[in-house]
C-alpha cells in the first residue's frame, strides 16, 4: 500500500511538472518580447528574470514556487500570495457549497433515475436532466444578468460583515453556488453517472443473492455506489468559472 502511495505520489509530481514546463514554454511561445509588450521597466524586467534564457527563467519561478514565492502582481503590486488568501475562503465556499448542493439533487435524482427507469416519474426526469445539462451557460448568464438588473425579482443580500456567519455568507452566495451546481451540465453529468452506477450495482450477483435471503438491501447497495469519483470528476469540469462569478459579486 506503500508502495503504492508512493507510486501515485510520484506520477502526481511529475505530472505536475511536465504540465508547468508545458505551459511555461506555451506562455513564451508568443511573438515579440514580454517586457516590451506590458511595457516593463528595465528593472522590472530583471526583477522577473525576463534577461535570463528561457530554461533559467524556469527553473527560477520552480524555486520561487516551492517556496510559496509568487512574486508581485504587475497591476497593483500586491503580493500574489495576498491575493490568492483573499480570494481563498470565496473559493472555497463556492467549490463546496456547489458540489454539496449538486450532490443533494443529484444522488436521489440519480438513484431513482437508475433503479425506476422505465417509470412515468422517470421518463420525466431523465427529461428533465437532459434539458438543464444542454441549457448553454449564457442562458445561465443571462438568467444572472437578468437577476441582477432587477429584472426578475429575486432577494440578494448585501455581502456579509462583520463577524463569520454561516447563515448570512449562505444567502450571500445562494444565487452563484445554484449557478455553480447546475451549469455547465455539471449536476446532468452527476445524475447520468450515478444512475448507471446504480443500474450496475442494482444488478449485481450480491444484490441478487440479498434479495433471496431476504436481508436488508439498501446497506448493501450504498456500500457499493461510487459517487465519490463522479463528484471529483465534476469538480474538475467548472473551476474556472469562480473567477468570474467572484468578479460579478
Amino acid at each position: 500500500m506503500l508502495r503504492n502511495f508512493l507510486r501515485g505520489a510520484a506520477l502526481f509530481a511529475g505530472s505536475l511538472l511536465l504540465v508547468s514546463a508545458v505551459i511555461f514554454g506555451v506562455v513564451h511561445l508568443r511573438p515579440g518580447d514580454i517586457a516590451e509588450i506590458h511595457n516593463l521597466s528595465p528593472e522590472t524586467a530583471r526583477s522577473l528574470y525576463l534577461d535570463r534564457p528561457l530554461p533559467v527563467q524556469y527553473f527560477l519561478w520552480l524555486g520561487h514556487c516551492l517556496r510559496f514565492d509568487f512574486g508581485i502582481s504587475l497591476s497593483d503590486g500586491t503580493p500574489v500570495a495576498a491575493l490568492l488568501r483573499d480570494y481563498a475562503p470565496t473559493t472555497l465556499f463556492l467549490t463546496f457549497g456547489s458540489l454539496l448542493l449538486a450532490l443533494l439533487l443529484a444522488i436521489p435524482a440519480g438513484m431513482y433515475l437508475g433503479l425506476r427507469p422505465a417509470s412515468r416519474a422517470g421518463k420525466m426526469l431523465s427529461a428533465v436532466m437532459y434539458a438543464v445539462s444542454s441549457t448553454p451557460t449564457f442562458v445561465l448568464g443571462y438568467i444572472v444578468l437578468a437577476v441582477a438588473f432587477g429584472v426578475f425579482k429575486v432577494y440578494i443580500t448585501a455581502p456579509p460583515e462583520g463577524p463569520f456567519n454561516l447563515v448570512a455568507w449562505a444567502a450571500y452566495y445562494l444565487l452563484p453556488v445554484c449557478i455553480l451546481a447546475i451549469g455547465n451540465g455539471a449536476l446532468g453529468e452527476l445524475v447520468r453517472f450515478i444512475s448507471l452506477e446504480a443500474r450496475q450495482v442494482d444488478g449485481a450477483m450480491f444484490m441478487k443473492a440479498a434479495r433471496a435471503r431476504g436481508v436488508r438491501l439498501w446497506p448493501h447497495f450504498l456500500r457499493s455506489m461510487k459517487i465519490g469519483r463522479a463528484s471529483c470528476r465534476e469538480r474538475g469540469v467548472d473551476l474556472g468559472g469562480r473567477r468570474i462569478i467572484k468578479k460579478k459579486k
